[in-house]
């Protein structure tokens, strides 16, 4: 995508105003739903072992990944995966809130995003979300994205998940 787009649409979802939340970071141990955000290009041992990490703890998890081509291809949506390709996206690289919608919608106790890279695609899922607590590394472009961000060196979807973990638990 051009960087003139890739502005515009940076610019667009900064606009894009939250509910006020006056709740505090909910506590790991009362969470029931987690929603996690993701390229699906990355390794899926690692969303394996991420999603069995919560279930582990008794905590229901949705994911919603990100498949960076025009179809889905093999990837089929299904209760608890969705997912969405570069056709659900608008102009700017923003997906179409349509898309998206079900999962955005959802009330999340947490809603953990594992884009370390900064990808419009993935942080704007963030920012329309409805979920209590946004998770997700800090990103300077995407200070609307997120409620709760992690800064810090980690690199990869692994490392910024590890970061995520210590710091709510």
């Amino acid at each position: 995508m051009s960087n003139i787009r890739y502005n515009i649409g940076v610019k667009k979802l900064s606009k894009h105003k939250q509910k006020p939340k006056n709740e505090a970071l909910v506590p790991f141990d009362s969470i029931r739903e987690v929603g996690i955000v993701y390229d699906v290009n990355q390794k899926s041992s690692l969303l394996t072992k991420i999603v069995h990490h919560f279930e582990s703890e008794g905590k229901k998890v949705f994911t919603l990944g990100y498949v960076n081509s025009k179809e889905l291809g093999d990837y089929v949506p299904n209760l608890k995966e969705g997912f969405y390709c570069k056709k659900d996206l608008g102009f700017f690289g923003i997906p179409k809130k349509e898309s998206i919608s079900s999962f955005i919608n959802k009330d999340f106790d947490y809603l953990i995003n594992l884009d370390t890279k900064g990808r419009i695609e993935l942080q704007a899922v963030s920012t329309f979300s409805l979920a209590r607590t946004r998770i997700g590394k800090h990103l300077d472009l995407f200070q609307n994205a997120h409620d709760f961000m992690v800064k810090g060196i980690a690199e990869t979807e692994e490392e910024i998940f590890n970061e995520i973990i210590k710091y709510i638990k």
